[in-house]
């Protein structure tokens, strides 16, 4: 149960805080229209996540298992690359305020807040990579050793997904609209050295399988 909990903090955290278009939208939106709009956007993972979640699943459950654990090496791998990813964006981030892209088409922006949300992540590719390879594969392994720890997998990836944008947004509303870019380097840089030691964790569990 502690390894599910963990892989789904740790992953979860990773992709709420790392730099991406709902990231951005989510700050961007918080700046322009206040803490409502911010942390509809925020939320937006709950809803789309819904289809790409199921599909991949249908989808890799038709696979053998011989398929299923090469998968799982590459969402491992991929799940490394997220880590680097982030890693990166840490080292690159200059200036003393957050300050993350978050442009909007505007076609875009006459769509309700929460649709704007679930439209950019439904069409993010970062999703659907990570439920196709490595998020089918933790949550099928995580089923068959008991519904309970697939279940504790699935609750804390998003808990700590959308928990850590509604973080953000809280933050931006309540320090007027400014955030330290040193303190999000900081999240950014404990969230990829998270990333990459589940990602040795699961490569491992693969192979030796």
């Amino acid at each position: 149960m502690l390894t599910a909990l963990f892989t789904g903090l740790s992953i979860g955290l990773g992709s709420g805080v790392a730099p991406g278009p709902l990231t951005g939208l989510a700050i961007s939106t918080t700046l322009r229209n206040g803490l409502g709009p911010g942390l509809r956007i925020a939320v937006a993972p709950l809803l789309s996540d819904t289809v790409i979640v199921l599909l991949s699943l249908t989808l890799v459950s038709q696979l053998p298992d011989v398929a299923i654990t090469i998968l799982g090496i590459v969402g491992a791998i991929v799940v490394a690359a997220f880590g680097i990813e982030i890693l990166w964006s840490a080292q690159k981030m200059r200036g003393s305020e957050l300050d993350i892209g978050g442009q909007k088409s505007t076609r875009l922006r006459k769509l309700p807040v929460l649709a704007q949300g679930v439209l950019i992540n439904f069409l993010n590719p970062a999703p659907w990579i990570f439920w196709i390879t490595a998020g089918s594969t933790i949550l099928i392994g995580f089923w068959r050793e008991s519904p309970a720890q697939a279940f504790a997998f699935i609750f804390t990836f998003y808990f700590a997904l959308v928990g850590a944008k509604v973080v953000i947004v809280f933050a931006l509303a309540a320090s007027a609209h400014r955030m330290s870019a040193r303190t999000y380097r900081l999240i950014l840089t404990a969230s990829g050295i998270l990333l990459l030691v589940t990602a040795a964790i699961l490569f491992i569990t693969h192979v030796v399988s």
